[in-house]
């Protein structure tokens, strides 16, 4: 009996045990499948998040192959980046490495096309500034060809009438070597008497052959200055006008090869020939500001009629003219030579010197292409022989190739230059304007911008 109980607790005893630990085994397995389920879920809501973050990377990378290569791209991120490297080893080449991409050749392209923009607009400028110059030329080259025209008419009626009074002179020249070998002939016979006053009037008719060919002489320079010296165009304009301050603005600058220190008479707006047309006063100019600007010094005006906007501007020197010198040049009248020095203002205010007469000393000589001839003062018959050739050669040359012959003191004066002015140092050359004052006080119109005030009496010169 009491071993039959015995087995029958015993039983019990495992059978608790079994049913405990059967328990807490499911216990154990249903927390830990709980932690596992849980577990996927996140793993599933981490995979899920990635795969957006891919899709979005997925489709940045396309968008970025697209920029990089263009919609319709279809090559894949190593052939791209082969490509990138085929670009910059072809176009950025020179570039550092850290700028070795295609945003810094953009930028260097953009700044490359801004340079270029920029230097359109300024050649853009250019033609149209050089349109408005050349249809300003075309007018003034109208106007020459006429006066050409109405000179060359003005030549050969002269023509016709030198050569009719030289056939004149030639037939009374004839006529007197006949009467003079009748003379001859008469005065083998003659007595003493005779013979003293045939040789009195021998020299009378050689006195008379010298005036005679003199005034042919002068009559030849009168014809080859009338039929080559036409009418001279005008180099530029007034563009502004300050009064007070004795300044003024034109409009040529450094595309137009304008000296500094160049000097230039001023005339009126309606004057057509700048050789014989009234002066209204001269300027100089001081600065060059710009390709057709420059700020010039009044040296000289009229009161009584100012220099106002729109007036014309002239230099006989001014644009690469050619120039031979003949004669003693002295500029300020102390009895020395000049010459070395007007060569130096010649330069200075853009011209050439093709050859001139230092003394007796010929430097270089009169070309074809010259354009005037400067006559100094002529060597008289107390002059040394040496010198009195120099200056013919000079002058037969003129003869030959035409050349228009102006004295020193007319081309000083159409410079704008006076032989007592001094004026800006050029070429070792002092011409420096003379300071402004009051009496080359210019009034008149003038632009509203440089207006003076009359009143004022303090006024200080700049």
């Amino acid at each position: 009996m009491f071993k039959a109980t015995f087995w029958w607790n015993f039983a019990l005893i495992v059978f608790f045990l079994i049913t405990v630990s059967l328990g807490v085994t499911l216990y154990v397995f249903y927390q830990m499948n709980a932690e596992t389920v849980m577990h996927l879920q996140e793993l599933s809501d981490e995979l899920a998040v990635k795969n957006g973050e891919l899709m979005v990377s997925q489709n940045e990378l396309e968008e970025f192959k697209k920029k990089i290569d263009g919609e319709e791209t279809t090559k894949d991120v190593k052939t791209l980046v082969d490509d990138h490297a085929d670009v910059m080893k072809k176009y950025a080449e020179n570039f550092s490495k850290s700028n070795q991409s295609y945003s810094s050749i953009l930028a260097y392209l953009y700044n490359q096309m801004q340079v270029q923009n920029f230097t359109l607009d300024a050649n853009q400028q250019d033609f149209l500034d050089m349109s408005a110059f050349n249809e300003n030329r075309t007018k003034y080259n109208s106007i020459a060809l006429d006066s050409v025209k109405k000179h060359a008419a003005i030549f050969a009626e002269d023509k016709n009438v030198y050569a009719k009074a030289l056939a004149e002179i030639e037939a009374d020249l004839n006529k007197q070597k006949a009467d003079l070998d009748k003379l001859v002939k008469a005065a083998e016979t003659s007595s003493d008497t005779t013979i003293k006053k045939i040789n009195t009037d021998l020299a009378k008719t050689n006195e008379d052959i010298k005036v005679q060919m003199a005034s042919n002489i002068k009559a030849r320079q009168q014809l080859a200055k009338n039929y080559t010296r036409v009418a001279e165009k005008p180099n530029g304009s007034i563009q502004f006008i300050s009064a007070a301050q004795g300044k003024a603005t034109i409009d040529l600058g450094s595309a137009d090869n304008i000296p500094l220190s160049a000097s230039f008479s001023v005339y009126s707006r309606s004057e057509t020939d700048m050789k014989n047309g009234k002066k209204k006063g001269s300027i100089q100019v001081a600065q060059v500001t710009g390709l057709h600007t420059s700020e010039c010094i009044v040296t000289s005006d009229n009161p009584s009629d100012p220099i106002v906007p729109g007036d014309k501007i002239y230099s006989p020197v001014f644009g690469d003219r050619h120039f031979a010198i003949a004669g003693f040049i002295d500029m300020d009248n102390n009895g020395i030579s000049d010459v070395e020095q007007l060569v130096k203002i010649l330069e200075a205010n853009g011209g050439v010197v093709d050859g001139y007469q230092n003394e007796d000393k010929q430097v270089r000589r009169l070309e074809e292409t010259t354009d005037f001839l400067i006559i100094g003062k002529r060597p008289d018959e107390s002059a040394r022989e040496e010198e009195r050739m120099t200056f013919t050669n000079f002058t037969k040359a003129a003869y030959e190739f035409n050349t228009p012959q102006i004295s020193l003191e007319k081309l000083l004066q159409e410079m704008g230059i006076s032989s007592s002015q001094s004026s800006v140092v050029q070429g070792g050359v002092d011409t420096r304007p003379l300071p402004y004052t009051k009496n080359n006080f210019s009034g008149g119109d003038v632009s509203g911008l440089y207006m003076e005030d009359r009143g004022n009496t303090n006024n200080n010169n700049d």
